[in-house]
Protein backbone atom coordinates (compact mmCIF):
# COMPACT_ATOMS: atom_id res chain seq x y z
CA UNK A 1 0.00 0.00 0.00
CA UNK A 2 1.69 3.68 -0.87
CA UNK A 3 1.35 6.47 1.24
CA UNK A 4 -1.21 7.78 -1.36
CA UNK A 5 -3.66 4.96 -0.62
CA UNK A 6 -3.99 5.44 2.62
CA UNK A 7 -5.84 8.98 1.91
CA UNK A 8 -8.13 7.47 -1.26
CA UNK A 9 -11.37 7.96 0.60
CA UNK A 10 -10.91 11.65 1.94
CA UNK A 11 -11.35 13.96 -0.76
CA UNK A 12 -8.76 16.83 -0.66
CA UNK A 13 -9.77 19.82 1.44
CA UNK A 14 -8.87 23.44 0.52
CA UNK A 15 -7.48 25.96 2.26
CA UNK A 16 -10.48 28.21 1.98
CA UNK A 17 -12.75 25.70 2.84
CA UNK A 18 -10.51 25.46 5.90
CA UNK A 19 -10.87 28.84 6.86
CA UNK A 20 -14.62 28.96 5.95
CA UNK A 21 -15.17 26.17 8.67
CA UNK A 22 -13.23 27.80 11.29
CA UNK A 23 -15.04 30.66 10.58
CA UNK A 24 -18.49 29.37 11.10
CA UNK A 25 -17.40 27.83 14.64
CA UNK A 26 -15.71 31.49 15.53
CA UNK A 27 -19.53 32.75 14.86
CA UNK A 28 -19.06 36.05 14.24
CA UNK A 29 -15.61 36.21 15.75
CA UNK A 30 -13.10 38.28 13.06
CA UNK A 31 -10.98 35.48 12.26
CA UNK A 32 -7.60 37.76 11.89
CA UNK A 33 -8.21 38.93 15.52
CA UNK A 34 -9.07 35.58 16.82
CA UNK A 35 -6.90 33.22 15.08
CA UNK A 36 -3.88 34.80 14.09
CA UNK A 37 -0.76 36.54 15.69
CA UNK A 38 2.04 38.89 14.53
CA UNK A 39 5.27 37.80 15.71
CA UNK A 40 7.95 40.27 16.85
CA UNK A 41 9.96 40.04 12.99
CA UNK A 42 6.59 40.88 10.94
CA UNK A 43 5.42 37.23 10.32
CA UNK A 44 1.66 35.95 10.67
CA UNK A 45 0.67 33.07 12.08
CA UNK A 46 -2.03 30.96 11.20
CA UNK A 47 -3.96 28.83 12.94
CA UNK A 48 -3.26 26.59 10.37
CA UNK A 49 -1.32 25.40 7.25
CA UNK A 50 -1.23 23.11 4.17
CA UNK A 51 0.43 22.60 0.49
CA UNK A 52 -0.23 25.69 -0.57
CA UNK A 53 1.74 27.54 2.34
CA UNK A 54 5.03 25.39 1.27
CA UNK A 55 7.55 27.16 -0.47
CA UNK A 56 9.09 26.50 -3.72
CA UNK A 57 10.68 22.94 -4.48
CA UNK A 58 14.35 24.37 -4.50
CA UNK A 59 13.90 25.69 -1.28
CA UNK A 60 11.83 22.79 0.55
CA UNK A 61 15.03 20.70 1.64
CA UNK A 62 18.39 21.17 3.50
CA UNK A 63 21.53 19.89 3.31
CA UNK A 64 21.31 18.75 7.10
CA UNK A 65 23.96 16.91 9.73
CA UNK A 66 22.95 12.81 10.14
CA UNK A 67 22.55 13.71 13.97
CA UNK A 68 23.62 15.55 16.71
CA UNK A 69 26.76 15.72 19.36
CA UNK A 70 25.46 16.61 22.95
CA UNK A 71 28.54 18.96 24.49
CA UNK A 72 29.23 20.57 27.62
CA UNK A 73 30.58 24.26 28.02
CA UNK A 74 34.07 25.09 29.45
CA UNK A 75 36.05 27.54 29.95
CA UNK A 76 39.63 27.07 29.96
CA UNK A 77 40.81 29.38 32.78
CA UNK A 78 38.30 27.50 35.22
CA UNK A 79 40.18 25.93 38.48
CA UNK A 80 37.86 23.25 37.85
CA UNK A 81 37.41 22.98 34.33
CA UNK A 82 39.38 19.79 34.45
CA UNK A 83 37.24 17.84 36.99
CA UNK A 84 34.28 18.82 35.65
CA UNK A 85 35.46 17.72 31.80
CA UNK A 86 36.20 14.30 33.31
CA UNK A 87 33.22 13.84 34.91
CA UNK A 88 31.32 14.63 32.13
CA UNK A 89 33.28 11.93 30.06
CA UNK A 90 32.17 9.40 32.66
CA UNK A 91 28.76 10.77 32.33
CA UNK A 92 28.09 10.25 28.89
CA UNK A 93 29.52 13.54 27.20
CA UNK A 94 32.92 13.07 25.15
CA UNK A 95 32.23 16.52 22.66
CA UNK A 96 33.39 19.70 24.51
CA UNK A 97 33.07 23.51 23.26
CA UNK A 98 36.04 25.66 25.51
CA UNK A 99 36.54 29.04 25.65
CA UNK A 100 40.51 29.42 25.79
CA UNK A 101 41.16 32.34 27.49
CA UNK A 102 44.66 30.82 28.77
CA UNK A 103 46.44 27.69 29.78
CA UNK A 104 44.42 24.51 28.72
CA UNK A 105 47.37 22.09 28.81
CA UNK A 106 44.79 19.74 30.77
CA UNK A 107 42.80 18.77 27.58
CA UNK A 108 45.83 17.00 26.68
CA UNK A 109 45.09 14.54 30.05
CA UNK A 110 41.33 13.62 29.81
CA UNK A 111 42.33 10.82 27.46
CA UNK A 112 41.36 8.75 24.60
CA UNK A 113 37.85 8.82 25.62
CA UNK A 114 37.80 12.84 25.54
CA UNK A 115 37.28 14.79 22.20
CA UNK A 116 36.89 16.63 20.18
CA UNK A 117 37.53 19.92 21.24
CA UNK A 118 35.71 22.88 19.42
CA UNK A 119 38.17 25.85 20.72
CA UNK A 120 36.62 29.20 20.80
CA UNK A 121 39.37 31.74 20.31
CA UNK A 122 38.19 35.60 21.80
CA UNK A 123 42.16 36.85 21.84
CA UNK A 124 43.00 35.99 18.22
CA UNK A 125 46.95 36.58 19.33
CA UNK A 126 46.99 34.11 21.69
CA UNK A 127 49.39 31.44 20.78
CA UNK A 128 47.63 28.50 20.16
CA UNK A 129 51.55 26.56 20.94
CA UNK A 130 51.92 27.91 24.25
CA UNK A 131 48.57 27.24 25.37
CA UNK A 132 47.39 24.08 24.44
CA UNK A 133 49.00 20.57 25.09
CA UNK A 134 51.16 18.98 22.41
CA UNK A 135 48.99 17.26 20.30
CA UNK A 136 44.56 17.25 20.39
CA UNK A 137 42.48 14.99 18.34
CA UNK A 138 42.60 15.67 14.57
CA UNK A 139 38.88 16.69 14.59
CA UNK A 140 39.48 18.99 17.53
CA UNK A 141 38.92 22.99 15.50
CA UNK A 142 39.97 26.35 16.08
CA UNK A 143 37.15 28.84 16.11
CA UNK A 144 38.70 32.50 15.65
CA UNK A 145 35.87 35.01 15.56
CA UNK A 146 37.53 38.67 16.00
CA UNK A 147 34.78 40.53 15.13
CA UNK A 148 32.57 38.88 17.25
CA UNK A 149 34.69 39.86 19.83
CA UNK A 150 34.42 43.13 19.10
CA UNK A 151 30.51 43.14 19.13
CA UNK A 152 31.00 41.43 22.57
CA UNK A 153 33.37 43.77 24.68
CA UNK A 154 33.15 47.09 22.24
CA UNK A 155 36.80 46.82 21.58
CA UNK A 156 39.00 44.74 19.09
CA UNK A 157 41.94 42.85 20.67
CA UNK A 158 44.58 45.07 19.65
CA UNK A 159 42.81 47.24 17.05
CA UNK A 160 41.48 46.13 13.34
CA UNK A 161 44.41 45.75 11.63
CA UNK A 162 46.51 43.80 14.09
CA UNK A 163 43.59 41.33 14.96
CA UNK A 164 42.51 40.91 11.34
CA UNK A 165 46.14 40.30 10.28
CA UNK A 166 46.67 37.64 12.99
CA UNK A 167 43.91 36.05 11.95
CA UNK A 168 45.11 35.33 8.87
CA UNK A 169 48.75 33.93 10.23
CA UNK A 170 46.48 31.82 12.13
CA UNK A 171 44.68 30.49 9.04
CA UNK A 172 48.37 29.68 7.75
CA UNK A 173 50.01 28.12 10.57
CA UNK A 174 46.61 25.87 11.58
CA UNK A 175 44.85 25.67 8.21
CA UNK A 176 43.45 22.03 8.62
CA UNK A 177 42.20 23.04 12.26
CA UNK A 178 40.84 26.60 11.75
CA UNK A 179 36.97 27.73 10.86
CA UNK A 180 35.85 31.30 11.07
CA UNK A 181 33.21 31.54 13.61
CA UNK A 182 30.29 33.44 13.95
CA UNK A 183 29.13 34.25 17.23
CA UNK A 184 25.62 34.60 16.16
CA UNK A 185 24.32 34.17 19.69
CA UNK A 186 25.29 37.97 21.23
CA UNK A 187 21.99 39.27 19.03
CA UNK A 188 19.84 37.33 19.90
CA UNK A 189 20.88 37.93 24.06
CA UNK A 190 21.19 41.51 23.54
CA UNK A 191 17.73 41.11 22.32
CA UNK A 192 17.70 41.09 18.43
CA UNK A 193 14.10 39.15 17.16
CA UNK A 194 14.82 36.22 15.13
CA UNK A 195 15.17 37.93 11.27
CA UNK A 196 17.91 40.39 13.07
CA UNK A 197 19.79 37.81 14.26
CA UNK A 198 20.12 35.75 10.76
CA UNK A 199 20.86 38.85 8.75
CA UNK A 200 23.15 40.30 11.42
CA UNK A 201 24.68 36.80 11.11
CA UNK A 202 25.26 36.99 7.26
CA UNK A 203 26.28 40.16 7.14
CA UNK A 204 28.89 39.56 10.00
CA UNK A 205 30.44 36.46 7.59
CA UNK A 206 30.57 39.06 4.71
CA UNK A 207 33.31 40.90 6.51
CA UNK A 208 35.17 37.57 6.58
CA UNK A 209 34.02 36.78 3.28
CA UNK A 210 35.45 40.05 1.69
CA UNK A 211 38.73 39.91 3.82
CA UNK A 212 39.38 36.30 1.72
CA UNK A 213 39.58 38.05 -1.72
CA UNK A 214 42.22 40.26 -0.90
CA UNK A 215 43.63 37.40 1.55
CA UNK A 216 43.24 34.22 -0.20
CA UNK A 217 44.62 32.39 3.24
CA UNK A 218 41.42 32.67 5.00
CA UNK A 219 39.40 30.50 2.50
CA UNK A 220 39.97 27.28 3.81
CA UNK A 221 38.46 28.20 7.01
CA UNK A 222 35.19 29.48 5.34
CA UNK A 223 35.10 26.23 4.17
CA UNK A 224 32.88 25.13 6.72
CA UNK A 225 32.52 27.92 9.40
CA UNK A 226 30.75 27.49 12.74
CA UNK A 227 27.65 29.73 13.77
CA UNK A 228 26.86 29.81 17.21
CA UNK A 229 23.41 30.96 18.22
CA UNK A 230 21.74 30.97 21.13
CA UNK A 231 18.25 29.44 21.24
CA UNK A 232 14.93 31.29 23.02
CA UNK A 233 11.47 30.18 24.62
CA UNK A 234 9.65 30.25 20.67
CA UNK A 235 9.76 26.49 20.14
CA UNK A 236 9.29 26.74 16.52
CA UNK A 237 10.57 30.12 15.73
CA UNK A 238 13.98 28.57 16.63
CA UNK A 239 13.40 25.58 14.80
CA UNK A 240 12.69 27.64 12.02
CA UNK A 241 15.29 29.79 12.20
CA UNK A 242 18.31 27.58 12.67
CA UNK A 243 16.96 25.84 9.38
CA UNK A 244 16.92 29.30 7.96
CA UNK A 245 20.47 30.37 8.83
CA UNK A 246 21.78 27.25 6.32
CA UNK A 247 19.69 28.28 3.72
CA UNK A 248 21.04 31.92 4.14
CA UNK A 249 24.44 30.55 4.02
CA UNK A 250 24.08 28.46 1.11
CA UNK A 251 23.20 31.63 -0.71
CA UNK A 252 25.66 33.88 0.20
CA UNK A 253 28.47 31.04 -0.09
CA UNK A 254 27.37 30.56 -3.47
CA UNK A 255 28.09 34.07 -4.69
CA UNK A 256 31.32 34.13 -3.90
CA UNK A 257 31.61 29.90 -4.83
CA UNK A 258 32.09 28.72 -1.70
CA UNK A 259 30.79 25.19 -0.72
CA UNK A 260 28.14 26.58 1.19
CA UNK A 261 28.42 23.66 4.39
CA UNK A 262 28.67 25.39 7.75
CA UNK A 263 28.45 23.79 11.36
CA UNK A 264 25.63 25.11 13.72
CA UNK A 265 26.24 25.20 17.73
CA UNK A 266 23.29 25.89 19.94
CA UNK A 267 23.15 27.09 23.34
CA UNK A 268 19.97 27.89 25.57
CA UNK A 269 19.95 31.48 25.76
CA UNK A 270 20.03 33.48 29.43
CA UNK A 271 17.62 36.12 27.80
CA UNK A 272 14.53 34.35 29.23
CA UNK A 273 16.16 32.85 32.05
CA UNK A 274 15.07 33.58 35.91
CA UNK A 275 17.20 33.49 38.93
CA UNK A 276 13.30 33.00 41.06
CA UNK A 277 12.02 29.75 40.69
CA UNK A 278 15.12 28.72 39.16
CA UNK A 279 13.64 25.21 38.41
CA UNK A 280 11.65 26.60 35.91
CA UNK A 281 14.92 26.78 33.56
CA UNK A 282 15.08 23.54 33.41
CA UNK A 283 12.21 23.40 31.57
CA UNK A 284 12.98 26.19 29.36
CA UNK A 285 16.56 24.64 28.55
CA UNK A 286 14.73 21.31 27.48
CA UNK A 287 12.26 22.85 25.37
CA UNK A 288 15.52 24.67 23.77
CA UNK A 289 17.92 21.88 23.16
CA UNK A 290 14.79 20.07 21.60
CA UNK A 291 13.79 23.03 19.30
CA UNK A 292 17.91 23.24 18.69
CA UNK A 293 17.77 18.90 17.61
CA UNK A 294 14.69 19.40 15.18
CA UNK A 295 16.22 21.96 13.78
CA UNK A 296 19.49 20.92 12.82
CA UNK A 297 22.28 22.03 15.10
CA UNK A 298 25.64 19.60 14.84
CA UNK A 299 26.25 20.58 18.49
CA UNK A 300 24.25 20.91 21.26
CA UNK A 301 25.37 22.75 24.68
CA UNK A 302 23.30 23.05 27.48
CA UNK A 303 23.35 25.74 30.33
CA UNK A 304 22.71 24.58 33.85
CA UNK A 305 19.53 25.50 35.20
CA UNK A 306 21.68 27.71 37.93
CA UNK A 307 24.21 29.44 35.39
CA UNK A 308 22.93 32.64 36.63
CA UNK A 309 23.23 32.77 40.39
CA UNK A 310 25.91 29.56 40.80
CA UNK A 311 29.27 29.04 40.66
CA UNK A 312 29.82 25.52 38.37
CA UNK A 313 28.60 22.49 40.55
CA UNK A 314 28.57 18.97 40.07
CA UNK A 315 24.65 18.70 40.42
CA UNK A 316 23.93 21.07 37.89
CA UNK A 317 26.48 19.60 35.30
CA UNK A 318 24.99 16.27 35.91
CA UNK A 319 21.79 17.34 35.69
CA UNK A 320 22.39 19.93 32.37
CA UNK A 321 23.93 16.77 30.22
CA UNK A 322 21.36 14.39 31.04
CA UNK A 323 18.84 16.70 29.70
CA UNK A 324 20.81 15.95 26.49
CA UNK A 325 21.40 12.38 27.19
CA UNK A 326 17.56 12.25 27.63
CA UNK A 327 16.79 13.94 24.52
CA UNK A 328 19.41 11.50 22.24
CA UNK A 329 18.79 8.36 24.22
CA UNK A 330 15.50 7.95 25.30
CA UNK A 331 13.34 10.37 23.36
CA UNK A 332 15.49 9.39 20.26
CA UNK A 333 15.92 12.81 19.41
CA UNK A 334 19.04 12.26 16.92
CA UNK A 335 17.45 9.48 15.20
CA UNK A 336 16.34 11.31 11.78
CA UNK A 337 18.35 13.96 10.48
CA UNK A 338 15.79 16.57 9.45
CA UNK A 339 12.70 15.65 11.10
CA UNK A 340 10.92 19.30 10.26
CA UNK A 341 11.42 17.83 6.72
CA UNK A 342 8.26 18.92 4.70
CA UNK A 343 6.08 20.45 7.53
CA UNK A 344 3.66 22.87 6.11
CA UNK A 345 4.15 25.16 9.25
CA UNK A 346 7.75 24.89 9.72
CA UNK A 347 8.71 25.01 6.32
CA UNK A 348 6.62 28.54 5.79
CA UNK A 349 7.76 29.62 8.65
CA UNK A 350 11.54 29.15 7.46
CA UNK A 351 10.92 30.33 3.89
CA UNK A 352 9.44 33.73 5.49
CA UNK A 353 12.04 34.39 7.83
CA UNK A 354 15.42 33.86 5.48
CA UNK A 355 13.30 36.17 2.97
CA UNK A 356 12.72 38.90 5.40
CA UNK A 357 16.61 38.21 6.56
CA UNK A 358 17.38 38.14 2.90
CA UNK A 359 15.85 42.16 2.36
CA UNK A 360 17.47 43.09 6.08
CA UNK A 361 21.15 41.78 4.64
CA UNK A 362 20.97 43.06 1.80
CA UNK A 363 19.92 46.48 3.39
CA UNK A 364 22.78 46.24 5.72
CA UNK A 365 24.73 46.03 2.95
CA UNK A 366 23.79 49.19 1.23
CA UNK A 367 24.67 50.76 4.36
CA UNK A 368 28.54 49.71 4.18
CA UNK A 369 28.33 46.57 5.54
CA UNK A 370 28.39 45.22 9.16
CA UNK A 371 31.49 46.86 10.70
CA UNK A 372 30.47 50.40 9.41
CA UNK A 373 27.31 49.57 10.93
CA UNK A 374 28.09 48.39 14.36
CA UNK A 375 30.65 51.68 14.48
CA UNK A 376 27.85 54.10 13.68
CA UNK A 377 25.73 52.03 16.95
CA UNK A 378 22.56 51.39 14.11
CA UNK A 379 22.72 47.82 14.84
CA UNK A 380 22.55 48.26 18.54
CA UNK A 381 20.10 50.88 18.08
CA UNK A 382 17.98 48.16 16.14
CA UNK A 383 18.33 45.63 18.89
CA UNK A 384 17.86 48.13 21.61
CA UNK A 385 14.33 48.39 19.68
CA UNK A 386 13.10 44.88 19.54
CA UNK A 387 14.62 44.13 23.25
CA UNK A 388 12.22 46.98 24.06
CA UNK A 389 9.34 45.74 22.59
CA UNK A 390 9.40 42.50 23.71
CA UNK A 391 10.53 43.77 27.43
CA UNK A 392 7.16 46.00 27.25
CA UNK A 393 5.29 42.98 26.16
CA UNK A 394 6.96 41.04 29.02
CA UNK A 395 6.23 44.31 32.05
CA UNK A 396 2.73 44.21 30.00
CA UNK A 397 2.37 40.65 31.21
CA UNK A 398 1.41 39.62 27.46
CA UNK A 399 4.97 37.55 27.45
CA UNK A 400 4.82 35.53 30.30
CA UNK A 401 7.93 33.49 32.43
CA UNK A 402 6.15 31.69 34.96
CA UNK A 403 7.39 31.88 38.67
CA UNK A 404 8.46 35.94 37.56
CA UNK A 405 5.41 38.06 35.62
CA UNK A 406 3.02 34.81 36.26
CA UNK A 407 2.51 32.48 39.13
CA UNK A 408 5.37 33.88 41.54
CA UNK A 409 6.43 32.19 44.84
CA UNK A 410 6.21 34.97 47.36
CA UNK A 411 8.00 32.66 49.67
CA UNK A 412 11.10 32.09 47.49
CA UNK A 413 14.38 33.76 48.53
CA UNK A 414 17.30 34.41 46.77
CA UNK A 415 19.41 37.28 48.39
CA UNK A 416 21.67 34.65 50.13
CA UNK A 417 22.33 32.35 47.03
CA UNK A 418 24.02 34.38 45.20
CA UNK A 419 27.30 33.35 44.22
CA UNK A 420 28.28 35.01 40.82
CA UNK A 421 27.12 38.61 39.74
CA UNK A 422 23.62 38.66 38.36
CA UNK A 423 23.15 41.91 36.48
CA UNK A 424 26.54 42.53 34.86
CA UNK A 425 27.35 45.95 34.55
CA UNK A 426 29.48 47.34 31.32
CA UNK A 427 32.66 48.75 32.58
CA UNK A 428 36.08 50.52 31.13
CA UNK A 429 35.86 52.60 27.88
CA UNK A 430 34.85 50.57 24.59
CA UNK A 431 35.64 51.84 21.23
CA UNK A 432 32.09 51.02 21.01
CA UNK A 433 28.60 50.03 22.15
CA UNK A 434 28.70 46.25 23.22
CA UNK A 435 26.21 43.99 22.86
CA UNK A 436 25.50 42.90 26.36
CA UNK A 437 23.06 39.98 27.95
CA UNK A 438 19.48 41.95 28.79
CA UNK A 439 17.49 39.33 30.84
CA UNK A 440 13.74 40.28 30.81
CA UNK A 441 13.26 39.30 34.70
CA UNK A 442 15.65 41.77 35.35
CA UNK A 443 14.36 44.86 36.45
CA UNK A 444 12.06 42.81 38.26
CA UNK A 445 14.25 40.43 40.35
CA UNK A 446 16.10 43.66 41.05
CA UNK A 447 13.27 45.33 42.95
CA UNK A 448 12.22 41.60 44.78
CA UNK A 449 15.90 41.16 45.75
CA UNK A 450 16.24 44.93 47.07
CA UNK A 451 12.58 43.76 48.95
CA UNK A 452 13.38 40.73 50.49
CA UNK A 453 13.44 40.65 54.22
CA UNK A 454 16.55 41.24 56.07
Amino acid sequence: MTTNELFEGFPPVSAAAWKLQIQAGLRGEDYNEQMTRTTPEGIRIKPFYTAEDLPPADRARLPLPAGWKAGMLLVSGDGEAAERARKAIEGGISLFLVRVEGPAEWLGGLGADAGPFWLEWPDVHLDPESVLPGSLGGDSVLLPDPIGTLAETGNWSRGKSADLGRLQELCRQWPQQLSLSIRADHYQQAGAHAVQQLAYAMSHIQEYVLQAQEHPELLPALENPVFRVAVGGDYFMEIAKIRALRRLWILLAAKYELPGACRVIAVPSLRNKTLYDYNTNLLRTTLECMAAAVGGADLICNQPYDTLYQQPNDFADRIGRNQLLILREEAHFSRVSNPADGSFYLESLTDQLGRKSLELFKNLEKGGGFLVQLKALKIQEKIREAAKKEQDAFDAGDLQLVGSNVFPNPADQMAGELQKEVFPRKSGKTLLEPLLLRRLTARYEQKRLKDEPR
